[in-house]
C-alpha cells in the first residue's frame, strides 16, 4: 500500500468556472453548436473555450459564443458552456449552466454590465 502523497496535474482546461455549488442548473440534453457559425484558427480547429456565454441564433436554434454586436440572436446569450469543445467535425451536443454563480476572471470574455444584465440567472463572482 503506498501511503505518500502523489503529485497532482491539471489537464487543460479543468480549471473550475463554479464559485458555488448551492444553486447550479443545467441544461437538459444540452445544447447543440452550430459549427458553422465558428470560425477556424490556423490548425483548423475550431475551439470554444469553457464558460463562454452561449446565445441561441434566431434562425437555427442551434448555439454560438455571445457577440455582443451581433443581430442573430447571437447577442443574447442565456448559458454558460460547461467544458471546452471543438467543433471541427460538425455540430455537437455539450453541457451548459442556466443557472450558476461562476467566477468572472475565469469566463474567456470580458464580464461588464452589458452581459451581467443579459444574464440574470448567472451570478459572476
Amino acid at each position: 500500500m503506498r501511503l505518500q502523497p502523489k503529485s497532482l496535474f491539471e489537464v487543460q482546461d479543468d480549471y473550475e468556472i463554479l464559485a458555488s455549488l448551492e444553486v447550479v442548473r443545467e441544461v437538459t440534453n444540452g445544447i447543440t453548436i452550430d459549427s458553422s457559425a465558428i470560425t477556424a484558427d490556423s490548425n483548423g480547429d475550431k475551439i470554444i473555450k469553457k464558460g463562454m456565454p452561449m446565445a441561441k441564433l434566431t434562425a437555427s436554434g442551434k448555439y454560438v459564443p455571445y457577440n455582443p454586436a451581433g443581430n442573430d440572436g447571437s447577442e443574447n446569450p442565456s448559458v454558460i458552456l460547461k467544458r471546452t469543445v471543438n467543433v471541427k467535425d460538425g455540430d455537437h451536443v455539450v453541457g451548459a449552466y442556466e443557472v450558476a454563480k461562476v467566477i468572472a476572471a475565469r469566463i474567456p470574455v470580458t464580464v461588464d454590465d452589458t452581459l451581467r444584465q443579459k444574464m440574470p440567472h448567472i451570478v459572476f463572482a
